[in-house]
């Protein structure tokens, strides 16, 4: 199982400001033998909790600047005398992997919940009873991770009227399986510790200065003897917590007060060796800020500058606000107009088909806006459609699902190409880990350049069929100029979205030079991916096609499509968005959680800034919607990294590592 571990000194005990760290090294590397997938920490000052939490080993986390920058900033405690009113306390944890990914920072421990800052060895094995006990209280868990419910349960019971004693028993009384357990809280100043199993050693100093507790007794005798001691801890006394006890630790006196969580743990007051006891562990002032990684990012990218017109951050390549704050997209911006309807049919009119034989090739990718304009192909305007689809490795099992929904009920032919999937998922592959060795948000649509071949087959398939007319069913609001934008090439007005192939030279010979210094850069691109890529290319940027686009003449009406979708289709949605958009993408959620990560924005900032242009939607339903639909959709990610064949985890760090364009 897990280690945690656990160091609290006054500022009269004997250590200075280089023990600290080294005395925190020493409890890290004896508890990383339980458990060497993931690490954390968590350090208690007198008016905020730091928290420091990575993918890796408790030996290599050590090694980061990351790591580093924190115990050096709560090493300040030793020369700030304002700081000392409570002793200098910090919790550890070294995990060996049980629920939930490592690579997700919010499974890894220290787990910061409702104020409450829990390390747990052990596993809660009726989790999913609670959490579903729980939901009609409106508590929901935010990850995977078991220790979860430990802290929610606890803050409930405390909001409840109970005391920190009487919310442990509470929650231990609930909880099945094995948990050992050690919290600090963000309005008590004091260290909590509890065990069902017995799997807790409290080592005091003999001066009554200092404490640090561990899982193993082992580990506690041999940091009190020999050369490997802790300053101050030499002669000290190990006390045991046995299974069905619990302390609480004030870190303004450093007492000591056991009593039990579980009737087996009763104890009585020669069982606490002479302690005090303090029958109410000091309150603070004010609650202490609890500061973590993920935390300070999202406040971070909450805080960013935004068009005030629109969403566009300050993040977003090229851009430039006026006097009144609104960005130069939205001054450059042309507002949608559609084309009369009366000429949609007129031209429908001339292929329909009077014997119910295919008279339309429909691009239909299984997302939302093909279905949608297969429905109104279908169903308002007589259309014999013929659905044309291209599977290159990344169409969701979800796409493919809602496309049977609607060919079966449409009574569509559906025509399937099939690329060779292993080595689409190859090349794929190749890319991703060049990229993760030297990441580029410019090149990331290199991640995505195997699908540019439908353009190929689909003129291919319109050759085949003599069917002479061939139906797109995007819409303008899925402009993107960030993507070249990140790549140094500024936005233009060209009507890249219908003809790529139409593109000028120089926007041409652009994309050629900023894709190909970025290759030349990373020798990792030269690999077995570039005939597919070069293929991509020409099937892009060099047929000449000319389709009718759908939403040229029809209006896009993002609830119109949902509702028609869902209720006439039972059209399937993602269990992990909020949102019917790029669900049948099994690259979109990566792609734009690298987006999100670095830059602080996705392709659904600028979708709805198109949208709030448009007169589609408020600016503050828009900003409040962003909050649903950049989260990270995990299970999607994980989807992905599987198909691909890489590590979930080492990905998922490597992306984290990456610089914020908007820390700087």
């Amino acid at each position: 199982m897990c280690g945690i571990f656990g160091l609290a000194v006054a500022r009269d005990h004997a250590m200075e400001e280089r023990d600290w760290s080294a005395s925190l090294a020493k409890l890290f590397k004896l508890s990383e033998k339980r458990g060497k997938e993931a690490a954390g920490i968590a350090i208690a000052l007198r008016d905020e909790i730091l928290i420091h939490k990575d993918s890796v080993s408790a030996s290599a986390m050590m090694t980061t600047s990351n790591y580093t920058s924190l115990v050096r900033r709560a090493s300040q405690w030793f020369g700030r005398s304002d700081l000392q009113a409570s002793a200098l306390a910090a919790v550890g944890h070294s995990r060996l992997v049980t629920n939930g990914f490592q690579g997700i920072e919010a499974n890894n421990q220290p787990v910061s919940r409702d104020g409450a800052v829990v390390v747990h060895n052990g596993i809660v094995v009726n989790v999913a009873d609670l959490w579903a006990r729980e939901a009609a209280h409106g508590l929901a868990p935010r990850a995977d991770v078991d220790t979860e419910i430990i802290a929610a349960l606890i803050q409930k019971h405390r909001r409840h009227g109970q005391d920190i004693r009487g919310a442990l028993r509470a929650v231990f009384a609930d909880i099945y399986g094995e948990a050992s357990i050690a919290m600090l809280m963000a309005d008590l100043d004091s260290l909590i510790l509890a065990t069902n199993t017995g799997s807790l050693y409290l080592c005091r100093a003999a001066s009554g200065t200092g404490l640090f507790f561990a899982s193993e007794r082992a580990i506690c005798a041999q940091l009190m003897s020999g050369p490997d001691a802790i300053p101050g801890f030499v002669g000290g006394e190990i006390i045991h917590l046995k299974p069905g006890q619990g302390a609480v630790v004030s870190l303004g006196t450093l007492e000591l007060d056991i009593f039990a969580v579980e009737p087996r743990g009763e104890v009585g007051p020669a069982a606490v060796n002479g302690l005090c006891t303090p029958a109410i562990e000091p309150m603070l002032n004010t609650q202490r800020r609890i500061e973590e990684k993920s935390t300070r990012l999202r406040e971070a990218i909450r805080g960013l500058r935004r068009c005030s017109r629109c969403l566009l951050p300050e993040t977003m390549p090229f851009i430039a606000y006026d006097a009144e704050g609104t960005c130069n997209y939205c001054h450059s911006y042309k507002p949608w107009v559609r084309r009369p309807e009366a000429d949609l049919e007129a031209e429908l009119a001339k292929y329909r088909s009077r014997d119910g034989s295919p008279d339309c090739v429909v691009a239909f990718s299984g997302g939302r806006d093909s279905s949608y304009g297969l429905h109104l192909l279908k169903t308002k305007y007589g259309m014999t459609p013929l659905c044309f689809s291209y599977d290159w490795g990344m169409v969701t099992d979800l796409a493919r699902r809602n496309q049977a929904r609607m060919c079966g009920k449409l009574g569509v032919e559906h025509i399937w190409i099939s690329a060779d999937i292993k080595r689409k998922r190859a090349n794929i592959r190749a890319n991703v880990l060049a990229w993760l060795k030297k990441p580029d948000l410019g090149i990331i649509p290199l991640f995505m350049a195997g699908d540019k071949q439908f353009f190929w087959h689909a003129s291919e398939t319109i050759k085949a069929t003599g069917i002479g007319l061939s139906v797109f069913c995007t819409n303008r609001l899925e402009k993107t100029d960030f993507k070249t934008g990140f790549l140094g090439i500024a936005p233009t007005d060209e009507e890249m979205r219908n003809r790529p192939s139409s593109l000028k030279l120089k926007s041409k010979l652009d994309l050629v030079w900023g894709y190909g210094s970025r290759f030349l850069a990373n020798p990792r691109y030269l690999n077995r991916s570039i005939p597919d890529t070069l293929f991509a290319a020409f099937s892009y940027y060099g047929l000449n096609q000319t389709h009718l686009f759908m939403f040229d003449y029809v209006e896009w009406d993002e609830a119109e499509i949902n509702r028609v979708l869902i209720d006439e289709y039972d059209w399937e949605c993602a269990a992990d968005s909020p949102s019917t958009w790029r669900i049948g993408d099994g690259t979109a959620p990566f792609y734009n959680y690298i987006y999100y990560t670095v830059a602080g924005f996705t392709e659904f900032d600028t979708f709805r800034s198109n949208q709030i242009r448009e007169g589609m939607i408020s600016r503050e339903r828009a900003l409040e919607d962003l909050e649903l639909v950049n989260e990270p959709r995990w299970k999607a990610i994980r989807e992905y990294t599987g198909l691909l064949n890489i590590d979930f985890d080492e990905t998922v760090r490597a992306i984290e590592c990456i610089p914020k364009l908007y820390m700087r």
